[in-house]
């Protein structure tokens, strides 16, 4: 029993040392490249290494070279089994303010090990509340907005593109 124990505490402690050596910034920057054929540019960001997170700070994003949006602050968490990444404090770009409310004050990102193809979102901001699910087997997305009062008054146009739901929620669907 005692051996049992012994190697449990031995994998466990590898594995956490693994995660916490892992060159996190590198693997950002790869996926910042991997971002760049699809036209999504992230720039004039701080990259800090916290061992088991990676913290982005005033990070810049641009969309087929359009500045899109400012993000104050990303935290990424490595666990291995449940990851999440936090974004906070998302200023849209101007250009935008047209079609959706500029702040967005929280976006929390799950991922588990235990449903791999299945991605969980909710966000905060000026527009009331979203949750999202993406599934990457079957290529879709859904989304439910609870639309804030700043939404329903100013911004009819874009609730008229989702589909009300019985619960007076806005709901959208999509494949990618």
């Amino acid at each position: 029993m005692k051996k049992i124990a012994l190697f449990l505490f031995y994998s466990l402690f590898f594995l956490a040392m693994l995660l916490f050596f892992t060159p996190k910034e590198n693997l950002y920057y790869f996926a910042e490249e991997q971002l760049k054929p699809l036209g999504i540019v992230i720039g004039y960001e701080e990259v800090i290494d916290h061992g088991f997170s990676l913290e982005i700070k005033d990070a810049k994003l641009y969309v087929q070279k359009i500045k899109s949006a400012n993000i104050a602050s990303t935290t990424i968490h490595f666990f291995g089994l449940y990851n999440t990444i936090t974004i906070k404090n998302i200023i849209l770009d101007s250009t935008f303010e047209q079609f959706f409310p500029p702040l967005i004050n929280h976006v929390t990102l799950h991922e588990s090990i235990f449903s791999p193809q299945k991605i969980v979102a909710e966000a905060i901001g000026d527009f009331g509340e979203a949750h999202a699910t993406v599934n990457l087997l079957d290529r879709n997305i859904s989304v439910i907005v609870k639309p804030s009062k700043l939404m329903r008054s100013r911004y009819r146009n874009t609730l008229r593109q989702l589909k009300k739901t019985k619960e007076g929620d806005y709901r959208y669907e999509s494949k990618f």
